[in-house]
């Protein structure tokens, strides 16, 4: 009983502090909800009311084109929800505090929870609305594999929040990690891709870089999988390289294998949050 005691005591203060982040933030969730519903919307319902732009021939191909942006909302999302869960911390001075009721650890991981279950929010409305436009539009069972991309879609939001973390545990301010991550992932990572792709062509897969892991989300609604997942496009004329009609040939890895994609996504969490809490742990001292 004793035991049983100690850990609701435990558990508490996390629990307190995530209802108290949900509050917090819920401004900023209803703001990114109605965009996600709004993006959700235009390219699921209205778009389709166009007549030039017709509707895809299955449903999985109309899931594909209306998770095109899933990555981008993910990313702004956990680029503004969690680069404060550290650094804010130590900006406004509240790392020096002692508290009575609940360590610094509880602390952090309260405020990560209640931000993550905010961006899972979010992305589930933006799933749960495409799910209901493609059962609308087709009239037929939805298609499994829209869960196994919301499945991937998560734990690629938790990837992402776990390399933001990492980052303000050791940045000075919040604005300074958002703008940091986000130029990383939106800029850096897709400029590195290029230039490996640019020197080792089909040779070097990027798996080091969080947005070609992003891309298993659409990837794994085609059918078939794709086979081979580097493909090459030739502009100007047949034949590879720099001709003398001026063609060239630009290759790109579509995206990662279902297993190697799920497991580097859960290297990323565990390395990520290892060197989080290893870097908050030197700040504090």
């Amino acid at each position: 009983m004793e035991k049983r005691t100690y850990s609701l005591t435990a558990i508490k203060p996390v629990l307190y502090t995530v209802v108290f982040e949900l509050k917090k933030q819920k401004k900023k969730f209803y703001f990114f909800l109605a965009i996600t519903i709004l993006i959700g919307f235009l390219l699921g319902y209205i778009l389709q009311l166009i007549p030039s732009s017709l509707l895809a021939d299955t449903q999985t191909e109309f899931f594909n084109t209306g998770l095109q942006f899933i990555s981008f909302i993910t990313l702004f999302a956990a680029c503004l929800f969690f680069s404060g869960i550290i650094c804010s911390e130590f900006n406004k001075k509240t790392g020096a505090i002692v508290f009575p009721k609940i360590n610094k650890y509880k602390l952090i991981v309260g405020k990560y929870l209640g931000n993550l279950i905010l961006v899972m929010a979010i992305i589930t409305v933006y799933y749960f609305l495409l799910g209901i436009l493609g059962f609308y539009y087709y009239a037929g069972p939805i298609s499994p594999k829209l869960f196994y991309s919301y499945g991937i879609a998560l734990l690629y939001v938790i990837a992402l929040s776990s390399f933001v973390t990492f980052f303000s545990s050791f940045m000075r301010s919040v604005n300074i990690t958002i703008i940091s991550t986000l130029i990383i992932l939106l800029m850096g990572f897709s400029i590195v891709d290029q230039i490996v792709v640019l020197i080792f062509a089909g040779d070097f897969e990027p798996l080091y870089s969080l947005s070609y892991l992003g891309s298993l989300i659409t990837g794994i609604l085609n059918t078939p999988f794709p086979d081979p997942r580097y493909v090459e496009f030739t502009f100007g004329g047949e034949g590879g390289g720099f001709g003398p009609g001026g063609h060239f040939t630009f290759g790109q890895w579509i995206t990662p294998s279902i297993g190697m994609g799920i497991t580097l996504l859960v290297v990323n969490i565990v390395v990520f949050f290892i060197l989080a809490a290893f870097l908050f742990k030197r700040r504090q001292l």
